[in-house]
């Protein structure tokens, strides 16, 4: 949203204390997952209208933002940009929220860890090396793709689950250094939003 210059307004929903299945959030995602896109362009009189699914919401943007693009041109490109999105989209970041965990390890926090890192570790390892040979500034090309708006959000649970970026991904910690520099990532970044204490 940033990136496109469009409007918004961030309302966090906390997926680790529960806050995703509250009735309220249930209403904008029957699914209860994040992000949801609150379309607010619409007459006064119109119904309310949520977007969830990551996706969607990015091709919707992409729609009605158009520029600057997150698809780059060439179609190799364009195409790579999609494949690394969806390792992360599908390949990892489902693996590791906490329903997940927790039904591959029921109340075993310490395992559960273990397979979050697992997961995390197997698409980041495909991700960096995908990239390793191509990626300078960004995963794909000269611009910011689809591809670095799923990596970044990975990269930070990584990080929550103690996986050593620098060691262990070094050209991903390179992307994220580059990435998380711009301001529109410094505006949304995840850590602004977090209550007071934790």
């Amino acid at each position: 949203l940033q990136l496109k210059g469009a409007a918004c307004e961030f309302v966090p929903v906390s997926l680790l204390n529960g806050e995703n299945e509250q009735p309220v959030h249930l209403a904008r995602n029957p699914l209860g997952f994040v992000p949801v896109l609150e379309l607010l362009d619409e007459p006064v009189d119109s119904p309310r209208r949520f977007l969830g699914e990551s996706v969607a919401i990015l091709m919707w943007l992409e729609e009605r933002f158009p520029q600057p693009s997150l698809l780059p041109k060439d179609a190799w490109e364009r195409a790579r940009a999609w494949q690394l999105a969806e390792i992360i989209n599908s390949g990892t970041q489902p693996l590791q929220n906490p329903d997940i965990a927790a039904a591959v390890h029921p109340g075993d926090e310490a395992e559960q860890t273990q397979w979050n890192r697992k997961v995390t570790r197997r698409g980041l390892s495909a991700y960096e090396l995908l990239v390793a040979g191509t990626a300078s500034m960004y995963s794909v090309g000269t611009r910011v793709s689809i591809a670095d708006l799923f990596l970044v959000p990975q990269l930070y649970n990584a990080e929550r689950f103690g996986i050593d970026l620098s060691q262990e991904f070094p050209v991903l910690a390179h992307l994220k250094h580059v990435l998380l520099a711009s301001p529109g990532a410094q505006a949304s970044h995840p850590d602004r939003f977090k209550p007071e204490g934790a």
